[in-house]
């Protein structure tokens, strides 16, 4: 039986890259008291997978994915070997490259491509389900975790996330379900936009958490990405987004922002879990704004993967210095402060698949 621990605290790796099969990689996760790590599941031409002649067969639906089931295999017993869960995140799924971001009404031709996109995800997770139902690493599938679409968003708590949960509990009654608010995976719970979360969902083998992805306030967050401009200080006076009014960002600023997530979980005496949070390497207060945050979930006992160590852009990875070149370096081999300020809380793990 697969039971949630009383706290995770990891990275967010993002795609099963090749690197993530190396045991080096794992070994520096163990060695930081690492119990967690969300995988951005997705198939092969995303991850430049092209001959798998040589691996085993799968069905047939699942050949765009072979290539990875195959590298997820390894990643898995690489984890399971060094005390690891993994919170798989499978909104890459076929079809993802075709819906387009949520920025106006939904047309026909939209929201079709989205009820395909939808399908996929669902069969998808069908297989995972089946496959990994008594495999103790697996131990959440994060659902679709940035929802964006009109369609997906406006219809997130009635004709998204129920089929999901009837399609993966007819095949899985072990592995826990996380779903976010809606939009974006923003933490507001119960709040006024279309298809936000006021509920619980309704889950026969009530193992479904709640979550969110935490990258406030964006334009300081992601400066240097794209054209958000760099050299912006936390604290202080900055923008959510660049159409945002200035206010003060600091720590009592990131706990009001969390608020509805945090009340929805007091309220329904839910667990939490942030898959995603982080900035970018060169951000001035970087390891200030990750401590920040770390410290709030702690504070009221939320699990946690931060994004990211060992992923694939390095602009967000605390391993890499802030002024490195860098690239795509999965270890930077630094204790950088942006590593400290987790390494801090990563110490107190007590749990691990083991």
């Amino acid at each position: 039986m697969k039971v949630w621990p009383d706290r995770l605290r990891g990275f967010c790796v993002g795609k099963p890259g090749a690197h993530l099969t190396e045991e080096k990689i794992f070994q520096r996760l163990a060695a930081w008291r690492v119990n967690a790590l969300t995988v951005n599941f997705t198939y092969d031409s995303r991850l430049g997978i092209e001959d798998v002649s040589d691996l085993p067969t799968v069905p047939p639906a699942m050949e765009p994915y072979r290539g990875a089931l195959d590298r997820l295999d390894r990643i898995i017993a690489l984890a399971r070997k060094h005390g690891i869960f993994i919170i798989l995140a499978g909104g890459g799924a076929l079809g993802n490259d075709k819906i387009n971001v949520a920025t106006g009404e939904t047309t026909e031709e939209n929201a079709k491509q989205e009820r395909a996109y939808l399908a996929n995800v669902i069969a998808l997770h069908e297989y995972l389900g089946a496959k990994y139902r008594n495999e103790p690493t697996i131990l959440a599938y994060n659902f679709i975790s940035e929802p964006h679409t009109p369609w997906i968003v406006e219809n997130w708590r009635t004709e998204v996330v129920p089929p999901f949960i009837k399609a993966i509990r007819a095949v899985d009654p072990n592995t826990y379900l996380i779903f976010s608010a809606g939009l974006w995976g923003f933490p507001d719970f119960g709040g006024k936009g279309k298809g936000r979360v006021q509920e619980p969902f309704a889950d026969p083998a009530q193992k479904t958490l709640y979550g969110w992805h935490d990258y406030a306030p964006h334009n300081y967050t992601h400066q240097g990405v794209g054209k958000r401009p760099r050299n912006q200080i936390y604290p202080g006076m900055l923008k959510m987004f660049n159409g945002s009014r200035l206010k003060l960002w600091d720590r009592d600023a990131q706990a009001q922002y969390m608020a509805p997530a945090i009340a929805f979980m007091k309220k329904h005496k839910v667990k939490m879990f942030v898959g995603e949070f982080g900035v970018t390497r060169w951000a001035p207060g970087a390891d200030k704004w990750l401590g920040d945050k770390v410290s709030l979930f702690e504070e009221y006992g939320v699990s946690w993967t931060c994004h990211n160590f060992a992923g694939s852009w390095d602009g967000w990875n605390v391993t890499v210095p802030a002024t490195a070149k860098g690239g795509n370096v999965p270890d930077g081999e630094t204790e950088t402060p942006r590593l400290r300020a987790l390494r801090k809380y990563l110490k107190q793990n007590t749990t691990f698949n083991r």
